[in-house]
């Protein structure tokens, strides 16, 4: 999975493509990271609502992000 480890990151194009990696991710929450472009995080907090939704759903809660040059890589942990 490309959003593994801190080399390989790459940010997500989409809020759809961002979903689809949370449900299909296999791992654990402590495994998974999640790159969304700064283009991504809207003022009203709209986008990342949209992909918490399925990371909630997952039993998953946010633990904390670190600021990359355009981006940020989210991180999370079990509930």
């Amino acid at each position: 999975m490309p959003y593994e480890t801190e080399a390989t990151v790459k940010p997500i194009s989409s809020v759809q493509e961002g979903v689809a990696l949370v449900k299909a991710f296999e791992g654990g929450p402590e495994s998974f990271e999640l790159a969304v472009p700064d283009s991504l995080l809207d003022p009203i907090g709209m986008n990342m609502a949209i992909i918490g939704d399925a990371i909630l759903a997952r039993g998953w809660w946010p633990d904390g992000f670190r600021q990359e040059s355009g981006y940020r890589v989210y991180r999370y942990r079990s509930a």
